[in-house]
């Protein structure tokens, strides 16, 4: 049975605690700020790179060493360092405060743990191993990269915008013939073929067809 179970979180406004300020932790920071964390750093340096995140708002810098008084409302950790002791102790402090921490490249340590993720637009696809092998987990996630290109961001678009049309104007019997015709590839196939208008034009035909 897997230690892990996947879930998917809203970050935004979600406080955040990163301890490091090298290249790991700018990656980190980066990502986090993208979905919209609250990110507070406690590190003596940082990288310039990640230096030039620090807002004062939405990305803080605490310039000290770790001590567990940093933990504070943080509802996700992350330890960052090449420290061991250092990561050790973050570990155990988010643990005690029942808070979730991930620990680079040390699973033992870790509460949770972070996947390969593939994005196209609103589709996302988290490949992990348990932290058994994150190569195999990058490998994975280029092979289904290759599986779904650059079309699924507008195609996840035109069904999105459909969506709350199709749920109010469509009994339920008419909706699931809805989705299954937009949905059986050949809107897909348009888009990956730069046929955007001719696939909306299929999504609106089919809904039309199915209008009392």
């Amino acid at each position: 049975m897997s230690q892990y179970y996947p879930i998917f979180i809203g970050l935004n406004t979600l406080p955040v605690l990163v301890v490091g300020g090298g290249n790991v932790a700018l990656r980190k920071v980066q990502t986090l700020l993208d979905h919209g964390a609250l990110v507070r750093i406690v590190s003596p340096r940082l990288d310039p790179e990640l230096q030039t995140l620090i807002d004062g708002k939405t990305c803080l810098w605490i310039e000290k060493e770790y001590s567990s008084d940093d933990i504070q409302d943080a509802m996700l950790v992350f330890s960052c360092t090449e420290i061991e002791t250092v990561n050790a102790q973050v570990s155990r402090d988010a643990k005690a405060h029942y808070r979730l921490v991930n620990v680079v490249d040390d699973p033992e340590k870790c509460s949770f743990i972070v996947p390969s993720i593939m994005e196209q637009g609103d589709l996302k696809i988290a490949v992990s191993t348990g932290g058994s092998s994150p190569i195999v987990a990058r490998q994975v996630r280029a092979e289904l990269e290759n599986l779904y290109g650059s079309e699924m961001a507008d195609y996840l678009t035109l069904l999105k915008e459909w969506r709350t049309k199709a749920k109010s104007e469509l009994p339920p019997e008419k909706r699931s013939v809805f989705w299954n015709r937009a949905t059986d590839g050949e809107v897909r196939e348009l888009i990956k073929a730069q046929r955007l208008t001719e696939a909306k034009g299929v999504v609106e035909t089919c809904f039309l067809s199915l209008l009392d």
